[in-house]
């Protein structure tokens, strides 16, 4: 999708944030070579392994969809092996949902697709560069989540709770204890 042919360009910086997030969320959003789920798929594995086993309902308010279809989408990955119902502790009459190791798998599988076309896509960068950047939209998207939250009522979105563990689980390695050790 190149939206640029017409020979508009953004009139101010803001606008150039809109449009580079417009054009570049769709690609992320999109299967990857490799991928077996599609991204509404994949966004159920992301949020399970964020916050761990949820009920339904829970899951669907993450999500910010209704429970017929997170319903919908739990049926199917719970036929493709990657999430399983187990009994509620707090309430014999519920299920939680939660991640099997196949999910789980899946999961870091698609998000090393992701993370290495993000990658390919700072080729060149300098190490201090990506760090920037990485600084910049970790405090751009914690300032859009404190507005929305705020404007909605919201407690901490759920993709902070557990996104930076998750992260980590994700990386190389030798990458982590770099980290560890600065």
């Amino acid at each position: 999708m190149h939206v640029n042919e017409s020979g508009w360009a953004p009139q101010t910086p803001v606008e150039g944030v809109l449009h580079a997030f417009t054009r570049i969320g769709r690609r992320l959003k999109s299967k990857q070579p490799g991928d077996t789920i599609d991204h509404s798929a994949h966004l159920v594995l992301f949020v399970l392994r964020c916050n761990g086993a949820l009920r339904l309902s829970d899951l669907a308010g993450k999500m910010e969809i209704d429970a017929s279809t997170a319903s919908r989408h739990v049926r199917a990955l719970e036929q493709a092996g990657l999430v399983r119902r187990s009994a509620d502790p707090d309430d014999g009459r519920a299920f939680r949902v939660e991640l099997t190791e196949q999910g789980t798998a899946e999961w870091e599988a698609a998000s090393k697709r992701r993370m290495e076309l993000l990658s390919q896509a700072m080729d060149g960068w300098t190490d201090t560069d990506i760090e920037t950047f990485e600084k910049l939209m970790t405090r751009f998207a914690d300032g859009v989540t404190s507005l929305v939250d705020a404007r909605d009522g919201a407690s901490k979105a759920w993709a902070d709770k557990g996104w930076a563990a998750a992260a980590a689980a994700a990386r190389p390695k030798d990458t982590q204890n770099v980290e560890n050790n600065a």
